[in-house]
């Protein structure tokens, strides 16, 4: 039955009909696979009900729950049609799933090793009409496997490479379309009938292509028992891609909290140190300024307080180094913070070891011109709710005064210099993920040159919503030395 105008478009994409394929700006078919893909969608309208109906009835009520165990790989997760999940369990369930003659609550032995779809096309395959019985007949030959987007034309189609056996296909897709970039990862399975493919499943989350490294891990494992990677072969290997699945969308829904560390590698851990000053503030700025690497101490001394007699009272500047060990593209490091305020010396850090060695400055310089009273250390969630107690509009100003410092030309200039020297350098340093390889020495195999074409895709799209952004010519150098143009 044609949907009304005011009824969810059957194509999927939760907008109304009449503002998704019934407008003719949207929606211009243009070619036999467009009108294929027209007809499907109102066959595919109310076939998962009925779909589900013939299944309770033939294979018993308990089966989709014993198929969920399967699925799920756990007695402790309840079935929930309510999951996101459910997109890609339901057509698993439907085309992938047979009952195991070992162990099923499936009484009927004819039904056991048969796949629902598979009974459904014998059952009523031929009252069906050729078109959806061929669309289903795709599904039991198609596996339930990861791809990676090559292009998306949003509402229209997607190019799609099976990461597994690198073939491509283009899919007549419109909602998936219309998230999807480059690069992206899918977990799917696919359809395809005269010339049109579709997607059947989709794992409901589009997958970061830092996921990449993983799913190559999938298939060198597959590709070590097989001498070509089929269709057949991933069918049979369904369980194991499903349980990656599962892993991939685990981390996507739960992120751990990232080890936070400061510029120089070392774990973060705010540390305060106290000392009472015997000097006056002006003999200990002078036994300490050395530390301001790369701020005269003129413009430390402008925003100074003096008192009536021009006194130094209380002085503020930042402790900084030359380089850094981790950048060498850096010309400085910023290490901390020293306060001199009248009696009192503190010295603000970031981490363990940069207390010490601010504490062995400060004693260093002064000798018995100061006495040490305290480290006081700060947990990060205690900094983490510090940051939120703050009043927003205070935060407010500072994001503003970020934004307006991140378009003057010459902060622009010198992040352009710095990540474009980030980049370089990088080329040539074992990374992780390419088991400590460099991104230079992977490019030379397949596995390793797809994992850093991911890895470059990935600070392609943190360079956009850097402000500023990373000029895009930085990253283009970066794929002709490596040669992923």
């Amino acid at each position: 039955m044609k949907p009304g105008r005011n009824d969810p478009c059957p194509c999927g994409s939760g907008k109304k009909y009449k503002h998704c394929c019934l407008d003719p700006v949207k929606n211009t078919f243009t070619g036999p696979s467009d009108v294929t893909w027209r007809r499907l969608r109102l066959l595919l309208d109310g076939y998962p009900v009925k779909m589900g109906r013939f299944v309770s009835e033939t294979y018993g009520p308990t089966a989709v729950f014993e198929a969920w165990r399967e699925f799920a790989d756990s007695e402790d997760i309840e079935l929930d049609m309510g999951r996101p999940l459910m997109q890609v369990f339901m057509p698993w369930f439907f085309h992938c799933w047979s009952p195991d003659p070992e162990d099923t609550e499936v009484e009927d032995e004819s039904l056991h090793d048969v796949i629902p779809t598979a009974a459904y096309l014998a059952a009523k395959g031929r009252r069906l009409d050729p078109l959806f019985r061929r669309y289903l007949e795709s599904l039991l030959t198609e596996p339930l496997t990861f791809f990676e987007v090559l292009e998306a034309i949003p509402g229209r189609q997607m190019t799609l490479r099976e990461v597994m056996s690198g073939e491509e296909r283009v899919v007549t897709e419109r909602s998936a379309s219309q998230q999807a970039q480059r690069g992206d990862l899918l977990f799917a399975q696919l359809a395809s009938v005269d010339h049109l493919n579709m997607i059947e499943a989709n794992g409901a989350i589009i997958i970061s292509p830092m996921e990449k490294a993983r799913i190559i891990d999938m298939r060198t494992f597959i590709a070590a028992g097989n001498p070509k990677i089929t269709h057949d072969v991933l069918r049979s290997y369904d369980f194991e891609l499903i349980g990656l699945f599962h892993e991939i969308s685990d981390r996507a829904n739960n992120p751990q909290t990232p080890q936070l560390q400061n510029t120089d590698g070392e774990p973060l851990s705010p540390r305060t140190l106290v000392y009472d000053l015997k000097v006056p503030p002006a003999e200990a700025f002078n036994a300490l300024k050395h530390l301001s690497y790369c701020v005269s101490e003129e413009a430390i001394l402008s925003d100074a307080h003096r008192d009536t007699t021009g006194e130094l009272t209380q002085v503020c500047f930042q402790w900084h180094t030359a380089g850094n060990a981790i950048h060498p593209e850096w010309d400085n490091t910023r290490m901390g913070e020293i306060n001199i305020n009248g009696k009192r010396l503190t010295g603000e850090v970031n981490s363990e070891a940069r207390a010490d060695a601010l504490r062995q400055h400060i004693e260093t310089a002064l000798g018995a011109g100061v006495r040490y009273r305290a480290c006081e250390i700060r947990s990060m969630e205690q900094m983490l709710a510090e940051a939120r107690a703050s009043p927003s509009a205070n935060q407010n100003e500072i994001r503003a005064e970020s934004e307006r410092l991140a378009e003057l030309p010459e902060v622009r200039a010198e992040v352009a210099r710095m990540m474009a020297a980030h980049w370089e350098r990088w080329i040539d340093l074992p990374i992780p993920m390419l088991d400590g390889r460099t991104p230079r020495e992977a490019v030379k195999d397949r596995d390793g040159r797809e994992i850093v074409e991911s890895l470059v895709i990935q600070g392609e799209r943190a360079g956009r919503s850097m402000k500023p952004q990373i000029d895009e010519a930085v990253l283009r150098r970066v794929r002709e030395r490596l040669g992923l143009l």
